[in-house]
């Protein structure tokens, strides 16, 4: 093209070149009885008008800004579908679309760093090749599914169906995405917030790649964008309120169906509360707690019942894969959230004015892991509330009396869940002869190890024994657990 055109399209206004040229050409490509290849010539010619003009702009000036309006408007209207482009599942429609991405990619490849204007639609560009995520699924197991509803498949999910021309589009708008998060430190709080809502959309894509990446490396990466900004005193609120947006975006994932991207995402999740946890202020931590915390086991944990329910056969009947998934990403949460309570407990977690509250929602969340999930969850929970109450050792005289409580609250839970250890030994195996338990060995010992440290951190609070009906009771726990052990061997060996 003609210098002295590109020239006339620049700096010329734009009822002269601009609009009447650019006009025409998206007329033809949003002409759905045009014949394709006229389409698809006329979408050639205005991308390569769109990728010469950024480079031939002066960077000074306002005429910067308003023609890389003019630039990304434009090719919002070939990218963005409508009735007249048609929709993802139109070839045509989808061939120009894929076009237009593929300048949106040269464009922030050649001239990103020159961007002052148009983030806005940019992320919408690259957000409309996003299909919707599944609706939500009821959690509530009051509803009860008769056996032909349980035994029927179910279908795709919306947002997972794969396509050629769906699956193309979200591959080369992801490249873009990814180009825009490695220099994502350039982005103002509002153009970051819609950065982590793109990036939340791609991750709930078909492509587990795409996903895993998204909930991975580039939710990361901003992370530690916006982290970087909160140690300017003027902005840390700011950024702080962004970075719960981030973790919130962060944990619509952790329940994906996708076992891939679920781990990813609750990795993602704890590993920036892990690294950044001794900077935030009391406030974020409270909604740390409350607002991703908790929900992720409580999301985690509505699934592993629904698929509890859809199954009410014996518990002893082999699990699917994905339900072992499931469990494994339990453990994985009460693994991380075991971790930060140890590091955080005494620093922060016990500084907050909901501590108690908190302590016994945990402390609960630990007890039904052991009582009602799986086997396999019993021992990491049981794990996760040793790391706790170890924790509690470490507090200074300031906090004598939550530590008190807590180890209170703690033994209540061992209590409740030695009963059920004792009546458990008293039920009758599938034999008919053998005594049965929930609970495995490991889970027993790591049962007696809370035990233990509880006793040990209310004789150093305390400072005095334990009253003898306690010890008491803690004798025939004990002597249940031995039962269980024995019993445990026992039926391992008949079935051997």
């Amino acid at each position: 093209m003609a210098l002295l055109n590109i020239h006339r399209l620049i700096y010329r206004s734009p009822e002269i070149a601009w609009n009447t040229t650019t006009s025409h050409l998206l007329s033809i490509i949003r002409l759905a009885t045009a014949p394709q290849p006229i389409r698809v010539q006329a979408a050639r010619i205005l991308d390569e008008i769109l990728i010469i003009v950024p480079r031939n702009l002066s960077t000074t000036g306002d005429l910067q800004a308003k023609v890389q309006r003019r630039i990304l408007n434009v090719l919002a209207q070939q990218v963005i579908p409508d009735s007249f482009i048609g929709t993802i599942g139109n070839s045509t429609g989808a061939e120009l679309r894929r076009m237009g991405l593929d300048t949106l990619h040269q464009i922030l490849e050649a001239s990103g760093h020159t961007l002052v204007v148009g983030w806005e639609t940019i992320f919408e560009m690259l957000g409309s090749v996003c299909r919707p995520p599944p609706p939500p699924r009821s959690n509530s197991l009051e509803t009860h599914l008769d056996t032909a509803t349980a035994i029927q498949p179910k279908a795709p999910p919306l947002g997972y169906t794969n396509e050629k021309s769906y699956t193309a589009l979200v591959k080369v708008a992801f490249q873009s995405l990814t180009l825009v998060c490695d220099s994502v430190s350039s982005l103002s709080p509002p153009h970051l917030r819609l950065c982590i809502s793109t990036l939340g959309q791609f991750g709930r894509q078909a492509d587990t790649n795409i996903a895993l990446t998204a909930a991975e490396s580039l939710l990361w990466s901003v992370s530690d964008a916006i982290q970087a900004k909160r140690k300017d005193a003027a902005t840390e609120p700011e950024y702080s309120a962004l970075w719960m947006f981030l973790l919130l975006e962060v944990l619509g994932l952790c329940s994906d169906a996708r076992a891939e991207v679920r781990v990813g995402a609750i990795q993602t999740l704890f590993r920036t509360m892990q690294l950044y946890g001794a900077t935030l202020t009391s406030e974020t931590w409270d909604q740390c707690i409350w607002k991703v915390t908790f929900p992720i086991l409580d999301s985690i944990t509505a699934e592993i019942r629904h698929n509890a329910a859809l199954s009410p056969a014996s518990v002893r009947e082999p699990q699917t894969m994905a339900e072992q998934a499931w469990n494994e990403s339990k453990i994985l949460a009460l693994q991380s959230i075991g971790s930060i309570v140890n590091d955080f407990l005494t620093s922060k977690i016990m500084q907050l004015e909901s501590f108690t509250r908190t302590w016994d929602v945990f402390v609960n969340h630990i007890q039904e892991s052991v009582l009602l999930d799986d086997r396999t969850i019993s021992a990491p929970a049981l794990r996760c509330l040793e790391k706790a109450i170890k924790a509690t050792s470490t507090a200074d005289e300031s906090f004598k009396s939550k530590v008190a409580e807590s180890w209170q609250r703690v033994w209540q839970a061992c209590d409740r869940m030695g009963a059920a250890v004792m009546e458990r030994t008293t039920e009758t195996s599938i034999d008919g002869q053998t005594p049965f338990t929930p609970f495995t060995q490991e889970s027993l010992v790591a049962l007696v190890d809370v035990i233990r440290n509880t006793r040990s951190v209310s004789l150093r609070v305390a400072g005095a024994e334990w009253p003898l009906e306690r010890l008491t009771r803690l004798m025939a726990i004990v002597k249940g657990q031995s039962i269980c052990w024995y019993s445990s061997d026992a039926l391992m060996l008949m079935r051997l």
